[in-house]
Formats: structure tokens, sequence, C-alpha cells
């Protein structure tokens, strides 16, 4: 028991005054106040007697005697009130702990809860553990009949397209697998976090102390054991789903490293394959299975291949695929719009040559669409680019009906026709004798049809004639496929047969798609002058009539793509480049890879390319002469903040996407900071000026302005200077800061321009009369604002005229001098009317007395002066 406890039960009064005291302000005060005054009595007394000499009792009298016992009373109530004192603090320490234990135990309660509810929300919600166990069994299952076909046996013959494309079907399902497999490491690591934070909760000992009080501890009791059946049902299934998970985990990571043991395993076989490729390949021995297996077995085999690896695929990339969707159908319906716009304005014709796009809209769509979007997909299978290519042929084909000649329609037609045949012997992945003489057959007929399109010697009639280098060179890729077939080279030989023929149908798709594009804009540039909603807002005088110069050179770089992707050695060179641009590279503490630099400047290169597209979708600004229409939203107006965002964001992205780290952008900015202060003082100011015109919509597109007393039309606010339509003919460019800091008059947001004009009428005149016939000349006139009301007022009294004035505003500025040359002539015709006189200057000369030579008449020189005069 404490000492206050103790000091309690023997019910001391000086206790019990304490507790009286205790419980009243005012007496406390004067506790503290006898207190302090008996200290102060206590420190003088104690420092008397430490400066006193010893004195024994029984020298002293009975007066000092007394005093001693005085002073042993006051210090032994001193000590008791100290005693007191250190009690109650005890005493107030111990509530304040059991305070903050209760409120440290409710706190873990309130956690655990909450923890508990997460951990049962994902063990209802789970990771599609049954889902991905069948889709790892279909794997498991898949494993032997990819792998069929294959073998590392160097007698038996191998084609290097069934290498590949076991490979790529191994890569789309180790795609597949390592998203489920990050999506249940990520699940895994979360249902952990929340188990180690239970876990940790059941660890805090402050979770295991009970209060004093019974009646408390009962209460914390019950809470305890109602909090443990809330969490029993949660524990119990963690296990059962903690040992599933792992289990899972275990089984995917297991798959994982088959699958790269595989592809490792077919990069090497590939790799081996192709090092033998100008060796002889067919085999010698009759009874190999080359000539015994039948062309049905290899078409049956293949298709089933080729199925699974375009399944992959495009499971994968359904979000691409319904991109490659929407602009087709863009495109369709932009197209219909112009040959509906066309029609109506009976421009179009069947037979004109510029106009091909609009025979069929849609088809003209397939064609650009699949033209432009096929470079987006990535490493597809061989089957995903022939079904592209077979689209885009036969809606071409169809575009050509009536078009072309009937030699280059049975050209083209025949072309398809061999282009399909061969891509078709591509996917098959088993050798067979008779693939080996249809591949003869195939390069024997390129050879032919290209001797014979040369004998008859129709390129005169061509459309493009870019398309004879690729009938020659296809002409080439099969002269070199048949030869390397007869000397037994059979995949190489397969690998030049197919190149020749996409090389010319991928090369006539492409042509055609530029074709189409620049028709299509050369067509929509002579009919829309102005945005229309149904052509998306696009503005073609800023666009072209021809696609921009860099389109020819993306085209024939990915014409270069897709035909090298048919040679293993193109595929090495791309390795290799691919290993050169990720290597990690130091500079000093620096680490980066040349493809992230890459990737920095074709993200900033992206941005600013945006930037510039949006300025398509401005348009050529028109006056505008009032506040309404003013209130409307301008894109052109917003031009240079939307630009500025879409810039900026292209910056951090290309230094997020590039790994560069953030705070080395401290480093531009500093040297950007010292730039300004050196030499781009005035850039930084006009970029500035040009964000407060935006900001402060003083000034927008299409604002009527008047720079310097010339007027003009602000046609566009950009990053350094704002362009300005003058009213002259010429366009002005002006610094941005030197908009601001001149006197710039913006007559849209006044209330019109005010004209006044002033007309003498002869002394004598009705002034009154004169006023109102001048009234009624403007009272008519639409042009003229009712508000402020125009008036006419006499202004002065001049040598030969009372001049009045005529004051009124113009509705739109425009209007200026075509209102002031008709008032004019009006004021003229009116007063002539009603016999009012506007005087001219003249003087009246009054003689008073004739000189005699003018009445003998004027002399010779007189006569002479005024002839001359």
């Amino acid at each position: 028991m404490s000492f206050a406890g103790k000091m309690g039960k023997r019910k001391d009064p000086i206790h019990l005054i304490f507790r009286k005291i205790k419980s009243n302000i005012f007496f406390f005060g004067l506790v503290l106040l006898f207190s302090f005054s008996f200290c102060a009595t206590g420190i003088s007394q104690q420092n008397e007697t430490i400066q006193r000499p010893i004195i024994k009792p029984d020298s002293l009298s009975k007066e000092e005697s007394t005093q001693i016992k005085v002073d042993t009373s006051k210090s032994d109530f001193i000590r008791q009130i100290q005693a007191i004192g250190a009690g109650e603090f005890a005493r107030g320490l111990d509530k304040f702990e059991s305070r903050k234990i209760y409120l440290r135990q409710h706190e873990l309660i309130s956690n655990l809860k909450s923890e508990n509810f997460k951990l049962k929300g994902m063990l209802n919600k789970g990771v599609g553990q049954q889902q991905i166990r069948e889709k790892l069994n279909e794997f498991q299952q898949l494993l032997p009949v990819v792998l069929e076909g294959i073998s590392t046996n160097a007698i038996e013959l191998q084609t290097d397209r069934n290498v590949a494309v076991s490979a790529a079907i191994f890569r789309e399902m180790l795609d597949e697998l390592m998203e489920e497999k990050t999506r249940v490491d990520l699940f895994a690591s979360s249902f952990r976090h929340s188990l180690y934070r239970i876990d940790s909760i059941y660890a805090e000992k402050d979770l295991y102390l009970f209060p004093p009080d019974s009646l408390q501890t009962r209460q914390y009791a019950f809470l305890l054991v109602e909090l443990n059946k809330e969490l029993q049902p949660v524990e119990d299934s963690v296990k059962t789903f903690s040992s599933k998970l792992d289990s899972l985990q275990t089984s995917i990571n297991a798959l994982v490293f088959e699958l790269n043991n595989h592809l490792e395993s077919l990069e090497q076989l590939r790799k081996n394959l192709n090092g033998t490729n100008f060796e002889h390949e067919i085999p010698t021995d009759p009874n190999h299975p080359f000539f015994s297996r039948s062309l049905s077995e290899a078409i049956s085999f293949s298709f089933l291949k080729e199925k699974y690896a375009l399944t992959f695929y495009l499971k994968l990339r359904e979000g691409r695929m319904f991109v490659l969707l929407l602009l087709v159908l863009v495109a369709w319906i932009f197209l219909a719009n112009l040959k509906k716009r066309t029609e109506n304005l009976h421009e179009i014709d069947d037979h004109d040559d510029s106009k091909v796009v609009l025979k069929s809209p849609f088809l003209s769509a397939i064609v650009i669409v699949l033209g432009f979007f096929q470079f987006f997909f990535i490493n597809p299978p061989f089957i995903f680019y022939w079904l592209i290519w077979l689209i885009a042929s036969i809606a071409l084909t169809m575009i050509f009906i009536g078009y072309l000649n009937r030699f280059w329609m049975t050209f083209w037609i025949f072309t398809v026709l061999v282009f399909l045949i061969s891509g078709g012997t591509n996917m098959l992945l088993l050798p067979t004798a008779t693939e080996r003489y249809l591949i003869l057959g195939l390069s024997l007929f390129g050879i032919l049809f290209l001797i014979f399109t040369i004998l008859k010697n129709q390129t005169n009639q061509l459309k493009e004639k870019k398309i004879l280098y690729f009938i020659y060179l296809m002409g080439l890729f099969e002269f070199i496929s048949l030869m390397l077939n007869v000397t037994g080279r059979f995949n190489l030989a397969k690998s030049f047969l197919l190149a020749g023929y996409i090389g010319i149908v991928i090369g006539i798709l492409l042509l055609w798609t530029v074709r189409l594009v620049n028709q299509g804009l050369s067509i929509a540039t002579k009919i829309y002058h102005n945005q229309e909603r149904e052509l998306f807002f696009i503005n073609f005088e800023k666009l072209g009539n021809k696609a921009p110069g860099i389109f020819y050179t993306f085209l024939i770089v990915g014409w270069g793509i897709l035909v090298g992707k048919n040679f293993y050695r193109f595929t090495q060179i791309s390795e290799s480049i691919t290993e050169f641009l990720t290597a990690d590279r130091t500079i000093g503490s620096y680490q980066f890879t040349i493809n992230g630099l890459f990737v920095f400047l074709i993200i900033l290169f992206v941005s600013v390319l945006i930037s510039r597209l949006l300025s398509l979708f401005s348009a050529e600004p028109e006056a505008i002469n009032s506040a309404e229409q003013r209130k409307r939203v301008s894109f052109g107006s917003w031009l240079l903040l939307v630009q500025i965002f879409v810039i900026s964001l292209g910056l951090f992205l290309a230094f997020a996407a590039s790994g560069i780290p953030l705070d080395k952008i401290t480093i531009i900015l500093g040297a950007l900071s010292v730039g300004i202060g050196l030499g781009l003082q005035g850039l930084v100011n006009n970029l500035v000026s040009g964000l407060i015109i935006a900001f402060e919509n003083t000034v927008k597109v299409g604002d009527l302005i008047e720079v310097e007393g010339k007027p003009g039309i602000m046609k566009s606010i950009g990053f350094r200077s704002s362009v300005v339509n003058m009213f002259e003919g010429s366009t002005a460019v002006i610094p941005n800061g030197e908009l601001i800091s001149k006197q710039m008059i913006n007559w849209t947001t006044g209330k019109g321009r005010k004209l006044s004009l002033v007309v003498g009428v002869a002394y004598g005149t009705d002034l009154e009369f004169a006023v109102s016939l001048l009234k009624e000349v403007i009272a008519g006139d639409l042009r003229i604002r009712s508000a402020p009301v125009p008036r006419v007022v006499p202004l002065e009294f001049s040598e030969s005229s009372i001049v009045l004035e005529i004051t009124f505003w113009l509705v739109n500025y425009m209007d200026y001098p075509f209102v002031k040359g008709e008032i004019i002539s009006k004021v003229d015709l009116t007063f002539k009317a009603n016999g009012i006189r506007i005087p001219f200057p003249q003087r009246d000369l009054y003689l008073k007395t004739v000189p005699e030579e003018l009445n003998a008449g004027p002399s010779q020189n007189d006569a002479q002066n005024e002839n001359q005069g």
C-alpha cells in the first residue's frame, strides 16, 4: 500500500484538511500562501541555524527551548504536506498510465478490426485461383503440342517457321502468364502484409493488460471474447487460403521457369538452324518423312499452331484492336461526309483520278487505317500480318475496279492471289516435298510474270510509277529463291519467296495509302473553308493538301522492317541493336541507356508534334464584333495554354519514361536561369506576356484590335509572338512583350465604334429643322446602335456657317467607312431637297471708289496675268 493510502486509513487531521482544501480552490490558495510563508521562514531560520554556533541543551534558557520545539513542529508539518503531495502525484500518475493503456487498447482493437475487415474482403474477393489453375492446366497440355515437330536431331529437317511460331506461342503464353503472376504476386504481398499487421497487433503488450477495477476487467474480458468470435472465422479461413496461395505461386513460378527454358532452347535451335542456311538441307534418303509426309497432314498440324499463335496474341491486344476498329469508323465517317458534300456541289466524277478516295469511303478508310496502324502492333505472328494485308488487299482491289485498265487490274489480281498462296505456304510448319515443289513453282511464276510485264510495256498507263521498283525487286527475290531451292537451301528459299511477294503487295498498299490520304486532304482543302463538326473541326487550310514528308520516310522504313522480318539475320541484327541501346552506361554518378535517351527525345518530339497538331483544330479567326460573340469559348484563345500543358506533360513523362532522375531537372533549371540572365530575357518576357494575355483575357483570337493606329484581327497567340491579320492585307508578327507594353486598342470589348460627322449650314437656316432632318437620316440605319442614343447638336459658329455635329455608335467596326460615306451622301441629298444650303468659305470685297484704270478696261498686262492665273 502506498504512502498516501496509509495516510487515508489513519484519518490524519492534516490529511482531512488537505482533502477539504483540495475541493475548494479558495482554501487551496490559502494553503499555498501558508506553505510559502513557512518555507520562507524555514529557509531564513535554516540560514540562521547554519550561521549560529552549536549550543548545548544545558546552556539553553526556557525561552530558547520553547523556540526550538516550535521550529520542530513546523518541520514536521512541512514533511507531512510533502508526503501527501507525493502520494497524490503517484495516484495521478497511476490514473494517467491507466487511461493511456485504455486508449491504446481500444486503438489496437480498432486497428485489429480494420485489418480483419480488409482481410475478410480479400478472402471473399480472392485472386481467381480456379481460373488461374485452369489456365495453368491448359498451358501444361499445350506444351507438347507446341513442341511437336521440333527435334534436336541434326538429321531431321527443321523449318525455321515451325521454330519461330513455337517460340512466338511460348512468348505469348509467357506474357499472359506474367500478367497473372504480377497480379497474384501483388495480391499475395498485400495479403501477407495484412497478416503481418494483425500479428504485430497481437504482439502488443498493452493488449493484455487488465485494469485493477474488477468491473472494468470484466468489461474488457467480454470485449476480447467478442473480438475473438469476430476474428476466429477469418483466422480459420486464412490458414487454408494461405496454403493454396503459396501453392498457386509455386505452380506459376514453375511454369514460368519451364517456358523460359523452352524459349531459350528454341532460340538456340533457331540460331543453329540459320547458321547452316547455306548448306544443303533436303534429305537424300527417300524414306525420310520429308518425302512421305502428306500436304494435308502438314496443313492440319500448321493450322492448329497458327491458331494458337493468333489467339494468344489477340487476347493480349484487345485494346489495340478496339482502337483499330474505332479509327476505321472515324475515317469512314470523315470520308462519307466529304463525299456527301462533294456530291452536293456536283463536283464528283467517277472517272476523276483525283477523287478515287471517295469511290467507296468505307473501303478507303480500311486501306488508310490498316496501312498506318499495322506498325503499332509489335512482333505479331505472321498470320496476323497476313490477315491485315489480305483485308487491305481485298479493299484496294474493290477500289481498283473500274479505275485501273485491264492489264494492270489483271496484274494486281494475280499478284494478290500469288501473295495469298505464298503466305499460306509460309504458314506450313512441317516440311514436305510437295511444299518444295510449290515454292519452286511460285518462284518461277514470279520470274515469268516479271518478264511478261516488261514485254507488255504498259508502264505508261501505270498510276503509280514507283510500283515498278517493287516489281523489279519481286523478280530479283524470286530468282534468288529459285536458285536456293534448286540447290537444296529449303528455309532460305522459302524466306526469299515470301519476301518478294509481300514486298510488292505491302509496297503497293503503302503507296496507295499515301495517295488516298493526299486525295482526301486535297478535296477537303478545296471544299471546306470553315471548320465543321462533321469533319471533326479540322482546319484544312492549316493541314494542307498533302501528307507531310515525314510520312513517306516512316512508310519506307516500315516497309523495310516488314520485309526484313522474314529473315533471321534481320532478327539478329535488331536484337544486337536492342542490346546496344539497352546496355547500361555510366558518366560520373549518372547511369543511363541510349534507349532511354531515345525514349526521352521521342516523347519530347511527340509532345511537340501534338502541340503543333492541336493548331489544326483552331479556326482561321473571323472578326468578333460583339461581347456576346466573344463570350463563346474559342479554342484558339486557349491554344497557347493547352500547348504549354502538353509540352510540360511531355517533358515530365520523358524524364520518367527514360529513367532520368527528376532531381536532375534542378540542374537544367539552374542552367536555364543562367541562360535567362545572360540572353534569354526577351524570350522569357514574351512567353510570360503570352500567358498574361491568355489568363487576363484582354485580347482573344478573333478580336478587332488596333496597334499603333493600324487595325487588324488577332489571328493567334503563340509562345513568343502573336499574329495579327492587318486590314491592309499584311500579316503582322508582334512579340507578346510589345503587345502588352505598347498601347493596344481592343474594339471588340468596347461598346462599338464611335463616328462623328460635322456639317455646316448657312447663317439664317432653321436649325431645329436641320437637326430633325439629320436625325431622320440616321434613324433608319440598322448598322447604327440605338444605345447610346445618336445625337445631333449645333457645335459652333464658324466663319461662313453654323457647324452641326452628328454623333452615333456603329454595331460593326468594319462598317465604319461605308456608313460614313452613305451618311454624307444622304445628308447632301436631304439638304438639297429641303432647300438647305451647305456654304463654303468665301470672301466679299466691297470697293468704295473705282479707279479710272478699271473703268477704262483691263490693260494688256492684266489680261495676260488673268490668262496665266
